[in-house]
């Protein structure tokens, strides 16, 4: 699946760009352990949609890796990666803000 700028269309009003993770050690030296590891292409997903009432929102969901359990917190939801191309994600996602919800399977967008 090709990085887009834009965004990866999942249909249904729904677009996912990558996060990557690659703080700067300098600044942040309490991640120097996880030197070895960093940058981190695709750490979270953010899914741009539009909300029931028609306004544009955004989720995210950060992928289960060595570094997201290295450096979340214990009880941080993760998203298991089932196959990178096409995309599938588990579990569902719940956005926080608008209620929106469903899975990414197989690169698309299907409502819970």
């Amino acid at each position: 699946m090709a990085d887009e700028p834009e965004g990866i269309d999942l249909g249904h009003g729904h677009t996912l760009r990558w996060s990557c993770w690659d703080p700067d050690l300098t600044l942040n030296p309490q991640w120097e352990h996880l030197a070895d590891r960093l940058p981190v292409e695709h750490f979270m997903a953010i899914i741009d949609h539009t909300a029931p009432d028609g306004s544009q929102c955004q989720s995210a969901a950060t992928l289960d890796s060595e570094v997201a359990h290295a450096a979340g917190k214990p009880d941080r939801a993760l998203w298991q990666v089932e196959s990178i191309d096409p995309l599938t994600l588990s579990p569902s996602l719940l956005c926080g803000q608008c209620g929106d919800h469903g899975f990414i399977r197989g690169g698309r967008w299907v409502r819970a």
